[in-house]
C-alpha cells in the first residue's frame, strides 16, 4: 500500500505561507502544493515572468522553503503548477518553457528527498476540451525523464484529476445514469494521457457534490449507487495506474452526515472491487486531525 496526502501552502503577497498544519511522514509521499482561497492549481504559486529561467529560479525558492523550513527529512513532492493570474485578472495557463525551467530548477536545486512531481491542472477533459495539448504533456514527462537520468533519481510523474469538472460542466448535458457511465468511460483526458504519468488518482467528487446539495448536470443525483457504479466504469475503463482519491474536510468531525459521506469511499471500493485500493491519494483539507478522525471512524480509510 502506497499512499499520498496532499500539502499546501500558498505565496501571500511576496510571502510564502504554509496552510497545513501537519509535517510528520503521515504518507508515503507528501504532495506540496498551493491553495487557500482562490487557490489551487498554481493560482497561488509564485510566477514572475514567462521564461524558462522565470520557472528555473521559482522553483528552486519554493524547493529552498520545502526543504531547509517546512518538510525537514520527509520525503515529497513538488507541483508543477498549472495556472497564473495575470494582471488584468482571470487566469491563464503557464508557458511551456516556463514548466520546463520548473522541472528543471526543482530537479536540480533539491535533494534526494525530492521523488515526484505533479501535474496540479484538475481539469479532467482539458486536451478534449482543446485548452491542452497531448505534446505538452509528452514533452514534460519527457523533460521529467531527462533530469531522472541526469541524476540518477527515481522521479515519478502523478496527476489528480476532478471528475467535478466532467459532472458539472455547463456546456454537457446528462440525460440518464447510463450517460453519465459513459461519459466517464469515454469523454475525459485520462484513457489517452495516462501513460505519461506513473499514478493518476481521480477525484471522484462524491464528498463534496452531496455536502454542497450539487446534482449531475442535467439534474441527476449523485447517488451511492451511482458512486458505485462509476468506480466500476473507471476500473473497466481505465489503464491500470488509475486510482482514485480520498475526499473528506474538517466538516467530517462536527456533522455525522459528512462523516458517513467521506466514508462511503471504503464502502464503494468494496463493493466495486471487493477491496479498497492499495495506492491512493488523500484530501482532507489542511488539518491534521481531519485524517486522524476518519481513520479511527471509518475503518479502512
Amino acid at each position: 500500500m502506497t499512499t499520498w496526502g496532499l500539502w499546501y501552502y500558498k505565496l501571500n503577497g511576496s510571502e510564502y505561507e504554509v496552510l497545513s498544519d501537519w509535517n510528520d511522514q503521515k504518507f508515503d509521499y507528501i504532495v506540496v502544493t498551493d491553495g487557500g482561497t482562490g487557490g489551487t492549481e498554481g493560482l497561488t504559486a509564485k510566477y514572475s515572468e514567462a521564461g524558462y529561467n522565470d520557472g528555473y529560479n521559482n522553483a528552486g525558492e519554493l524547493i529552498e522553503k520545502i526543504e531547509n523550513q517546512w518538510l525537514k527529512g520527509r520525503n515529497y513532492i513538488v507541483e508543477i503548477p498549472y495556472f497564473y493570474v495575470p494582471p488584468e485578472g482571470g487566469k491563464k495557463a503557464r508557458p511551456l518553457d516556463y514548466w520546463l525551467g520548473w522541472i528543471d530548477g526543482a530537479a536540480g536545486q533539491s535533494s534526494s528527498r525530492l521523488k515526484d512531481f505533479y501535474w496540479s491542472l484538475e481539469n479532467i477533459r482539458y486536451i478534449q476540451a482543446g485548452e491542452l495539448s497531448r505534446y505538452t504533456i509528452e514533452t514534460i514527462w519527457g523533460r521529467i525523464m531527462e533530469n531522472r537520468r541526469e541524476y540518477n533519481e527515481n522521479y515519478q510523474f502523478i496527476w489528480i484529476p476532478s471528475l467535478r469538472s466532467l459532472l458539472l460542466d455547463d456546456n454537457r448535458y446528462f440525460s440518464s445514469e447510463q450517460d453519465v457511465l459513459e461519459a466517464v468511460a469515454y469523454e475525459t483526458d485520462v484513457p489517452n494521457i495516462a501513460n505519461y504519468f506513473n499514478n493518476v488518482f481521480i477525484q471522484p467528487g462524491y464528498y463534496f457534490m452531496n455536502m454542497r446539495a450539487q446534482t449531475i448536470s442535467g439534474g441527476i443525483p449523485y447517488t451511492y449507487p451511482l458512486f458505485v457504479d462509476i468506480l466500476k466504469t473507471i476500473q473497466k475503463y481505465m489503464p491500470s495506474n488509475v486510482s482514485i482519491e480520498m475526499e473528506a474536510d474538517g466538516t467530517v468531525r462536527v456533522n455525522k452526515n459528512a462523516k458517513d459521506y467521506a466514508c462511503k469511499y471504503v464502502d464503494a471500493q468494496r463493493e466495486a472491487f471487493g477491496h479498497v485500493l492499495p495506492d491512493r491519494a488523500y484530501y482532507f483539507d489542511t488539518e491534521e486531525r481531519t485524517v486522524d478522525y476518519m481513520r479511527t471512524h471509518c475503518q479502512g480509510w
